[in-house]
């Protein structure tokens, strides 16, 4: 297994900033990260930061597919949120713990550049989200910049941010909900 996808994703929280969770569109973030998957299995690694949505929806959908998460998964956790982490994190052979700093963000930063540094990628897509997937979206572009970098805008939230600002051209990111031949023909793989 050659390739290796960067999965930036969250959905945004109604507590949090208002930009992100009035354009979310939470159906649309789980089909693409379920299309996502489905496009790139077996034949790709998918590399992604633990998220309280998003691991145990990507363990559902392995598990729905009959793919063992143990060989096409690589999750990168803080060590800063030990005691919140998931059970199905215990499903990930590949679980990079990166320990903690002096503060959330400084833990988050450091554990992003571990992931974002960590991986010869062949591309990275971007779902909904919060400032933690534009922090990744610059990190990305910052350590990887010809490296595609797809924020798939008909997710909204930050992903919707993202495009508006780096790649309004790119028309399909916010137009095509066919998110299982959108990833086919972005990735190729």
């Amino acid at each position: 297994m050659s390739s290796s996808i960067l999965l930036s994703a969250s959905v945004p929280l109604p507590e949090r900033d208002a930009k992100y969770f009035e354009t979310a569109d939470v159906i649309a973030i789980r089909d693409s990260i379920r299309s996502l998957i489905t496009a790139i299995m077996p034949a790709a690694k998918i590399v992604f930061g633990g998220h309280p949505a998003i691991t145990p929806m990507v363990r559902i959908v392995l598990r729905n597919m009959g793919v063992s998460p143990r060989e096409h998964i690589t999750l990168y956790q803080s060590r800063f949120f030990e005691a919140q982490f998931p059970e199905e994190n215990e499903s990930f052979e590949a679980v990079m713990l990166i320990d903690a700093a002096e503060s959330l963000e400084a833990s988050l930063l450091k554990m992003r550049t571990a992931m974002i540094r960590g991986h010869d990628f062949n591309a990275a897509i971007f779902i909904g989200g919060m400032e933690g997937v534009e922090q990744e979206y610059r990190l990305f572009r910052e350590i990887h910049p010809k490296i595609p970098a797809y924020p798939i805008a008909s997710t909204g939230a930050a992903a919707k941010l993202l495009f508006d600002q780096n790649c309004p051209e790119k028309e399909e990111l916010l137009t095509d909900l066919h998110y299982l031949s959108l990833f086919r023909r972005l990735l190729q793989i």
